[in-house]
């Protein structure tokens, strides 16, 4: 039995009622999204990494027209806890948002640039079962060939997400 594959939409953070202070801005072609957790939020976890929890703030970064999406996480001190690269098809989009196909795998990058391959089973699970394409399959491990080889190359992820810190405000100002 298939099961469709889940679409990533830009602005879809600003649906989410667990997330709040969203806002979205465009730098030159890139989208950029930032949202922060709210306080009823569960926490949230990549793999093992807790990426989501009061506070906490999350940037999606739209690259290359839409066609790879970069996410950082920062927790509730400001501290970054890591990169996820999701790999997707990217839809032709109308007007200034972005959409992909989300086909499962993904990258998790540390600051230091190790780099996790994460959903590998589910992945050639649904491969297997017919609910991602031979075409999207390919796509997918071109995708993840790319983006490790740029990392390891250090052209990747770009300076604009790989420099990114915040500040954030002092609950106990003196």
């Amino acid at each position: 039995m298939n099961k469709p594959l889940t679409t990533i939409a830009s602005g879809e953070w600003s649906q989410s009622p667990h997330l709040s202070d969203y806002r979205a801005e465009w730098l030159s072609d890139m989208l950029v999204e930032r949202a922060t957790c709210g306080p009823d939020i569960s926490m949230y976890q990549i793999d093992q990494h807790v990426i989501g929890a009061p506070g906490y703030v999350w940037f999606r970064f739209w690259l290359t027209n839409g066609e790879h999406i970069l996410e950082k996480y920062f927790d509730d001190q400001g501290q970054v806890i890591g990169m996820y690269a999701r790999i997707g098809m990217a839809a032709p989009h109308k007007g200034r948002g972005f959409s992909a196909t989300n086909l499962l795998l993904g990258l998790w990058i540390t600051e230091d640039a190790h780099i996790t391959v994460l959903n590998e089973t589910e992945f050639d699970d649904a491969v297997q079962a017919g609910d991602i394409s031979p075409i999207e399959a390919e796509h997918a491990e071109q995708q993840i060939r790319e983006i490790t080889i740029a990392i390891t190359h250090k052209r990747y992820p770009p300076p604009i997400v790989r420099n990114l810190t915040i500040a954030m405000p002092d609950a106990n100002p003196p």
